[in-house]
C-alpha cells in the first residue's frame, strides 16, 4: 500500500460492518475506510472481513479503535490495519502513547508477532510496513496542548473531531457556529505550520474547496449509514413525488 504523504485523500466513516458495502465503497474509489470499533458495529472478526475486502480493492484500511487499549490496537493491528485512529485523546501524553502502541520496541510498545494476517502468516516481513497514527483533535484540553502535541513526529495526522468539538463549546450540532469555525481555522493553520497532515469531515464541494485552500488535505464524505438512509430515502421520495 502506498500513501503519498502530500497528496490529497478521500474516505469514508464506516459503522455497518459488511463485506459487500466495503467492497462497494472500494469498487468506487474511496482512498480510504475507517472502520469504527468506537460507535460502530464491528468485532474482529468482521473487521478482519472488511480489512481484507479494503486491501483486494487497494484501499487503505484505517481503524477507529475505542481507546488507549494496548490489546486492542495490537489486534486490529495484526489483523492488517493500515493505520490506526485514536479518538478521545485529552493531553500531550494520551497522543504520545498513542505513537507507541502503533510502533515496535524500541520506539513503541507494540507485541511483536510475524504470524498474523499482516505479516501474511510469517511470510512477510511485518515490521517494515508503516503504519499511519491518527489522532483525532476533539477536546477543548488537548487544543491548550496542541503546539506541543503537534511536535510528536510520529503523529501522522491530525483529524478534526468537529461533532464533539461542538458539544465541548457547547454549540452541540451547530456546524456553523462562529465559535466552532474558529477554533477549527486555528487547528488547521497550526497544523500546517507544523507541517502536520490535516483532516475533517466535509458535507459540500464548497466546504472541500474552503478547506483545502486553507490546508486540508484529508477529507471524510460522511457516514456510510447516512449516506444509505439518503440515498433510499430521497430515491422513494422522487418516485412519490414527496418533498
Amino acid at each position: 500500500m502506498n500513501y503519498y504523504e502530500n497528496s490529497e485523500s478521500h474516505g469514508i466513516w464506516r459503522i455497518i460492518p459488511s463485506m459487500t458495502l466495503t467492497d462497494i465503497i472500494a469498487q468506487s474509489k474511496y482512498d480510504f475506510q475507517i472502520l469504527d470499533c468506537e460507535h460502530g458495529a464491528y468485532d474482529f472478526h468482521t473487521l478482519e472481513q472488511d480489512i481484507r475486502i479494503c486491501h483486494l480493492n487497494k484501499s487503505l484500511a484505517y481503524v477507529r479503535v475505542s481507546g488507549l487499549d494496548k490489546v486492542e490496537v495490537q489486534r486490529c493491528l495484526d489483523l492488517g490495519a493500515d493505520g490506526i485512529v485514536f479518538p478521545q485523546l485529552n493531553n500531550y501524553e494520551d497522543f504520545n502513547l498513542a505513537t507507541k502502541m502503533t510502533q515496535y520496541a524500541p520506539k513503541g510498545i507494540r507485541g511483536f508477532n510475524p504470524f498474523v494476517s499482516a505479516g501474511k502468516y510469517g511470510y512477510e516481513n511485518i515490521s517494515e510496513k508503516k503504519i499511519k497514527c491518527i489522532a483525532i483533535i476533539e477536546t477543548l484540553n488537548a487544543i491548550t496542548e496542541l503546539d506541543r502535541i503537534l511536535s510528536i513526529l510520529e503523529l501522522d495526522i491530525l483529524y478534526i473531531g468537529v461533532y464533539d468539538l461542538s458539544a465541548q463549546l457547547d454549540c452541540i450540532g451547530i456546524m456553523d457556529s462562529p465559535k466552532l469555525l474558529m477554533l477549527m481555522d486555528e487547528i488547521i493553520e497550526k497544523c500546517r505550520k507544523a507541517s502536520k497532515q490535516v483532516g475533517l469531515m466535509v458535507n459540500s464541494i464548497e466546504d472541500q474547496k474552503k478547506y483545502k485552500n486553507k490546508g486540508v488535505n484529508v477529507f471524510v464524505h460522511s457516514v456510510d449509514s447516512y449516506v444509505l438512509k439518503t440515498t433510499f430515502k430521497n430515491t422513494l421520495n422522487n418516485f412519490k413525488g414527496d418533498n
